[in-house]
């Protein structure tokens, strides 16, 4: 059974344009949602009293309206009014929320490094990976070159998005350099899973057959490849074939998964 979520009064009849996300939002429930989804796009100055009358007015929203006013008059901070949203709708997990308020939070005790590290790291994990690769490349030039742990870890993750983005001979070099620094065999696993990925077979053997030191990394590699591919030929790979067998015998150059 799928959740419930308590309405947070009524559907606007007209709609509130809210201009750094680009949207326009018919309800209290839709502003959550948009403030919970566009967390690189979250200012300040989007919470204003035209925002809380039109809660108010429009949605009868009156509750969560004049927890806007009063952060409005007493000047709060960013998280504060995320806070308020939240908490109005059961639409976030506590441990999801309290991850999303910390990465937002201008006002703790991390250095600005921290912070933004902890912002990279949340938009890597929710999939914003242009947004986590502009701040880790920010990162870089911030952090101290002496700093080879943290440094490795931010070329680590940069590999991780550009993999996902299919950039994968720049991830290959993200993974390389994160074992430069600080060789963990973890950074080396990803680097020859991405050259893997890339290469031929004839050319990755050709080039790993090289790299001696890390014959047990790479015997991992192959260990958890072929559990993959039993996966995938047991499961959606086995139906994506026969559809596509299906599709070649009958003469239709398309076929969908």
């Amino acid at each position: 059974m799928k959740r419930v979520y308590k309405c947070i009064g009524r559907k606007a009849n007209k709609p509130f344009y809210l201009d750094k996300i680009r949207c326009n939002i018919f309800s209290a429930e839709e502003l959550v949602y948009c403030v919970y989804q566009n967390a690189e796009l979250l200012e300040k100055g989007m919470f204003t009293m035209e925002l809380a009358n039109w809660l108010e007015q429009e949605c009868g929203a009156k509750e969560l309206s004049d927890k806007l006013y009063g952060l409005v008059t007493k000047g709060g901070n960013l998280t504060q009014y995320v806070q308020a949203l939240l908490e109005e709708m059961d639409l976030v997990e506590s441990g999801k929320k309290k991850e999303f308020l910390l990465m937002l939070d201008d006002s703790s005790d991390a250095n600005p490094v921290e912070k933004r590290k902890r912002r990279a790291d949340y938009f890597l994990h929710k999939g914003r990976l242009f947004f986590a690769l502009k701040e880790y490349e920010v990162l870089l030039e911030e952090t101290d070159p002496e700093d080879v742990f943290l440094r490795a870890d931010i070329y680590h993750n940069m590999g991780i998005a550009k993999a996902n983005l299919f950039l994968l001979k720049e991830a290959e070099e993200n993974f390389y350099r994160a074992y430069e620094l600080d060789g963990k065999e973890e950074h080396f696993y990803f680097y020859a899973a991405a050259m893997r990925m890339r290469m031929t077979p004839a050319e990755y053997i050709a080039h790993v057959s090289e790299v001696g030191h890390m014959k047990e990394v790479m015997l991992r590699l192959e260990e958890d490849v072929r559990a993959a591919e039993e996966r995938w030929s047991e499961g959606g790979g086995k139906e994506f074939t026969e559809k596509k067998a299906q599709s070649q015998t009958e003469g239709t150059s398309q076929y969908e998964a």
